[in-house]
């Protein structure tokens, strides 16, 4: 069976995640520490709760607090 999409994506016509633009949708940004196995024992939100358009800022203390442990899918 050949696939239909094609032409469409190959074209430049597609339409993916990114392209969706929702009334009142916001956009989340994930921050890693670079250390490998550090033990953080502190986290400071406030720069970037203070930025401008922030809506909000979760540390992962807090969001094990609200959801429990996340499992990593891979």
């Amino acid at each position: 069976m050949k696939r239909r999409e094609d032409p469409r994506l190959i074209t430049g016509r597609g339409t993916y995640v990114d392209d969706i633009k929702l009334v009142g949708m916001l956009h989340m940004a994930l921050v890693r520490s670079p250390f490998a196995h550090a033990n953080i024992k502190n986290v400071d939100t406030s720069a970037a709760q203070d930025a401008p358009g922030v809506v909000a800022t979760f540390t992962g203390a807090q969001l094990h607090e609200e959801l429990g442990s996340l499992i990593c899918g891979w």
